[in-house]
């Protein structure tokens, strides 16, 4: 007992405490909000299977966390290969076996053994990974037309994958952490300028081709949620403001909100999910949303932090990819809840229920905390050099 106490100890030596502990914070805080979000759940005396899987996804997440980051980061760098292959074979069996959920035009869910799972938000970490080593591989040559254009397509080919599973909002996730990874680069300008004109170009194409009815619904919804075309887009959102602005300051207390509380799933669409933001609204009020803001933005902070002590640019780039994962995410559900944003299904980390997601999110942290535990072996390996 003795060592199982003294490992512990030496890890919380080792790892960066405030990431750590703010993830599981964060985690617990999303696991009540589940909770109250599922109650209606439980009226009729049923087992509320979604906590049930909240819980274990949290434990394994909290485990997997602490598994990856004991290994370091550049051993797993060197299977980068192996890891993008995987990675392109489990997109594409999405691809062809991919399932959608109700109401959803997105493929992007597969069973496995029966457990409902969505490959790209695991694919997302890899994807983070990867990339950081294939850069850090090419950054001595990177002015070089070759090694922008093979940087494009290492991204550009899980991206196009998520975008034929019609997934449109964790395709826009791995876009915003290529581009977050590409930009922290010393890349020239030329070709951002190049991709922002070719971007530009393609817009009229992506909007009728790329985009469904439904999604290009929910964009014109924001600008007109009054139009009665649009009722159907915008019911989720506006019944997400209303709840959140029911709540005022101080909320109607834990498990007390009217449409969080209600038999009806339909009061409040996917409150366990996508609007588990709302929920604390309505519940907790603006202090509940606040806190979850303030929790959220501590773990952004420390993995700026963690990128800034990072002794390699492999080890930064990872940082910077987990940072624009978490940020964007939480700025679209955010953005989504507040009617600022069209839905696109993007849960909030930690928050939002979910195994998958949940899994992801503790993963994306533990590679952070690798490059945090051994930025040390690196500067006591530079100090021997010298």
């Amino acid at each position: 007992m003795n060592k199982v106490f003294g490992a512990i100890a030496r890890y919380f030596k080792q790892t960066d405490r405030t990431l750590f502990l703010f993830s599981i914070v964060a985690a617990l805080y999303g696991l009540v909000l589940v909770y109250s979000a599922t109650l209606y759940y439980n009226k009729g005396g049923l087992l509320n299977r979604t906590i049930i899987v909240q819980t274990v996804a949290i434990v394994i997440g909290l485990a997997l966390m602490i598994l990856i980051s004991k290994i370091d980061y550049h051993t797993l760098g060197n299977y980068w290969k192996i890891i993008a292959v995987l990675s392109i074979l489990l997109l594409l069996y999405t691809f062809f076996r991919g399932k959608g959920r109700a109401g959803s035009e997105d493929r992007s869910w597969i069973n496995v053994f029966g457990i409902t799972i969505q490959p790209a938000e695991i694919v997302k970490v890899l994807f983070i990974l990867t990339f950081s080593k294939h850069y850090d591989l090419v950054k001595d040559d990177i002015a070089s037309p070759k090694n922008v254009l093979l940087l494009g397509i290492h991204a550009a080919v899980p991206i196009v994958l998520i975008l034929l599973t019609k997934d449109m909002g964790m395709m826009l996730v791995y876009v915003c952490i290529f581009l977050f990874m590409i930009f922290s680069t010393p890349i020239k300008l030329r070709y951002f300028a190049g991709g922002a004109i070719a971007l530009l170009i393609a817009t009229p194409f992506i909007w009728n081709k790329v985009f469904g009815n439904t999604q290009r619904n929910r964009i014109l919804a924001l600008f007109d949620p009054t139009n009665p075309k649009y009722a159907k887009q915008i019911f989720q959102q506006n019944q997400g403001i209303s709840a959140l602005a029911s709540g005022e300051i101080w909320g109607y207390g834990l498990f007390k909100g009217p449409k969080t509380q209600s038999l009806y799933s339909s009061t409040l669409p996917e409150r366990q999910n996508d609007m588990i933001f709302t929920v604390a609204g309505e519940e907790l009020g603006f202090i509940g949303c606040v806190a979850i803001i303030l929790v959220l933005s501590i773990i952004l902070i420390r993995i700026i932090v963690d990128a800034a002590l990072s002794k390699d640019e492999m080890g930064t780039m990872i940082c910077v990819g987990a940072f624009a994962a978490f940020a964007i995410q939480i700025m679209i559900n955010i953005g989504m809840c507040l009617r600022v944003l069209p839905v696109v299904g993007l849960a909030l980390p930690f928050f939002s229920s979910g195994g998958t997601t949940t899994v992801s999110s503790f993963m994306t942290v533990g590679i952070v905390l690798s490059v945090f535990i051994h930025r040390k072996n690196l500067l006591f390996a530079d100090s021997n050099d010298e």
